[in-house]
């Protein structure tokens, strides 16, 4: 009973300081059940419960809040990294028809939108294969790791534009998005195989295709 009572009033004297229960129960040797047992039903123990809570739910956000920061920090230098690379790339690509071909293709058919995606949308199927063969040859993409969808009309077969697409860029359909139709019908030539989409995602990789591009627009 003596251990007890000693247990008690040292285990008040943390609570009232701000321990939490587990906090207590590690410190003087009881279990958590009992802490709360002793001092759950208290006003003043109820008021310093909810104060931890808005000092726990404080310290996240503060945490969160710098670890968000480290990481943009950490991206950043990634960018910048990328960036300086390009413009010492440049120089030895530059000169290379394939090379000044791929970013004449996105100058004119490349989304730039979307800060952490490739995205090059045309109805010709070379428009596609040049762009891709560039992005494997300079970017270092896989050809695993692009992706691809095509927009369609409704009166075309969705199945069959899909295969024709996928035995002509040699990409399986495993890696086609599913097709977007849109309204009215194919009427001209071009599109009877609906606009194909190329993608190919990678923050790094849009900051060193945009500075390519920007490098040969100086210098054309």
């Amino acid at each position: 009973m003596i251990r007890k009572s000693a247990q008690f009033e040292h285990a008040k004297e943390l609570r009232k300081r701000g321990f939490t229960y587990v906090e207590i129960a590690k410190i003087v040797d009881v279990s958590k059940s009992t802490i709360s047992l002793w001092f759950s039903r208290e006003t003043w123990s109820q008021s310093i419960t909810e104060s931890n809570k808005k000092r726990s739910a404080k310290e996240n956000s503060k945490r969160i809040s710098l670890l968000n920061t480290a990481r943009g920090n950490q991206y950043k230098k990634l960018y910048a990294e990328a960036e300086r690379s390009a413009v010492t790339e440049f120089k030895h690509y530059k000169h290379n028809p394939l090379f000044i071909a791929g970013l004449m293709l996105y100058v004119g058919e490349g989304d730039n939108s979307d800060n952490h995606l490739i995205r090059i949308a045309n109805a010709k199927m070379d428009v596609h294969r040049i762009f891709i063969k560039f992005a494997m040859e300079y970017l270092g993409v896989s050809r695993e790791k692009i992706r691809f969808w095509i927009l369609l009309y409704p009166d075309l077969n969705p199945e069959k534009c899909s295969q024709y697409w996928s035995r002509k860029l040699r990409l399986p359909l495993s890696q086609f998005h599913k097709y977007q139709v849109i309204e009215g019908r194919s009427t001209k030539r071009t599109l009877h195989d609906g606009v194909g989409n190329t993608i190919i995602g990678g923050t790094v990789l849009k900051k060193k295709l945009l500075k390519w591009i920007a490098l040969a627009s100086k210098e054309l």
